[in-house]
């Protein structure tokens, strides 16, 4: 419950909602959009037709019989370019420090493990979508970026920017966020010396898999037939020595690093990279599955853009996608904090089974589906006893070891743009 407290009265706080809203006289005359209103209606998953969404939105939040007509979608459509999207940001840092407060955080080996990774989605066939993202073919198209905790599923920062904004440069912006005694996982799309050298200036530690041609020293560990090697790394390309520049390190330092090579079921090695030095606390053998962790990341990509529907935007301008992309992060990291809470009791319920158990995620967010305007509105005990034990009541098997080919090629699965589905 004081989790939801902090996030009602951020909403309800004067200061918040003018460093949240576009104008000063925005929010100021009483209306039925209010600013908390505003918020509440993007975070309850308006994904089907707006007037329908609006008109059910309202009887809960009135606790009315029957739906009536309050709010036309029209006059939402024009009170929603009064908020900014930084306000699901805002809202999402209160939430993280929270959590951080009450203990609820997982470390490994006195860490915490995040993963930055980044994807894309496509946006509305506007022609401001394409002069401010940028196209890919004849598609708007934005770069998404997050950094998430693997540990328990928290997005703790995420961004969603023109096409043209490299990953590494994204992986740049994460780096202010980063918690102190974390360790930073990355695929092998983001290795840079530039990068290698901040994560050192900011005494945070990294792990990242680097190609197998990534330079003559990996090249010769991988022939050495080592298992691990500390060596010195240096920005010798001309190139390399400039994004050092760029992003403010010395070009000339050189950095001790630790090479990993991990065996993969089919044979093929990989090398990894990390900043981790010390041998015993931690061994090379504990590197391949820590790794493997990095999975959760795409897990969580699959979650927003599948299950929360991220592409099926709520409007066509680009502060709206911004703030159901924001939203959606938001609501979510609620979904899966309960999820956390609830894990210790389903497994003591659970514990005779030969799985492993855990909440739906689908069937999580659904129980929020109007839910979360009732318990943010009017907070109770006993209603968010109610859903979480709905929550508990859905869950799957965890299957590890699960794998599948992954298909590079398949058929579109996009509907009819501009055609909602029914509720």
């Amino acid at each position: 419950m004081k989790i939801v407290q902090i996030l009602t009265s951020s909403l309800d706080c004067p200061a918040f909602i003018a460093a949240h809203r576009q104008q000063p006289q925005d929010f100021t005359r009483r209306r039925q959009l209010t600013f908390k209103n505003l918020v509440l209606f993007l975070l309850n998953q308006p994904r089907t037709a707006l007037q329908t969404e609006l008109d059910q939105f309202y009887r809960v939040l009135n606790q009315a019989s029957v739906e009536t007509q309050v709010v036309t979608a029209q006059a939402f459509s024009k009170a929603r370019n009064k908020l900014k999207p930084e306000v699901f940001e805002s809202l999402n840092q209160a939430l993280q420090q929270q959590i951080d407060s009450l203990g609820l955080r997982q470390t490994w080996r006195g860490l915490r493990v995040l993963a930055v990774d980044g994807s894309s989605v496509h946006l509305p066939l506007e022609p401001a979508m394409g002069r401010f993202f940028g196209l890919h073919g004849e598609q708007p198209t934005a770069r998404l970026s997050a950094l998430h905790d693997v540990m328990d599923g928290q997005t703790l920062h995420s961004l969603i920017v023109p096409a043209e904004v490299d990953e590494r440069d994204c992986a740049h912006l994460h780096l202010a966020h980063l918690p102190a005694n974390s360790l930073t996982l990355f695929d092998r799309g983001y290795p840079g010396h530039w990068l290698f050298a901040l994560f050192e200036q900011q005494q945070r530690h990294f792990l990242m898999r680097l190609p197998r041609g990534y330079n003559a020293q990996v090249k010769q560990f991988l022939q050495s037939g080592q298992v691990e090697d500390t060596q010195f790394f240096a920005a010798s390309h001309p190139e390399a020595r400039l994004f050092c520049t760029e992003a403010g390190v010395d070009p000339a330092a050189q950095l001790k690093l630790r090479l990993v090579r991990v065996e993969l079921a089919s044979g093929e090695s990989e090398v990894l990279v990390t900043s981790l030095l010390d041998r015993q606390a931690f061994p090379v053998t504990v590197f391949a599955d820590i790794y493997h962790r990095r999975w959760g990341i795409e897990t969580d990509y699959r979650r927003l853009k599948q299950t929360l529907c991220l592409d099926n935007f709520s409007g066509r301008s680009v502060v709206a996608v911004k703030q159901d992309f924001h939203a959606g992060q938001l609501l979510k990291n609620l979904t899966l904090l309960m999820h956390h809470l609830l894990q210790p009791v389903i497994e003591q319920r659970h514990k005779e089974r030969k799985l492993r158990w855990k909440v739906n995620f689908t069937q999580g967010v659904s129980r929020l589906k109007n839910t979360l305007i009732d318990l943010l509105v009017r907070p109770c005990a006993q209603g968010l006893v109610n859903v979480m034990k709905l929550m508990a009541n859905s869950l799957s098997a965890v299957r590890p070891g699960r794998s599948f080919p992954r298909q590079r090629k398949r058929l579109a699965s996009r509907g009819c743009e501009g055609y909602k589905p029914t509720r």
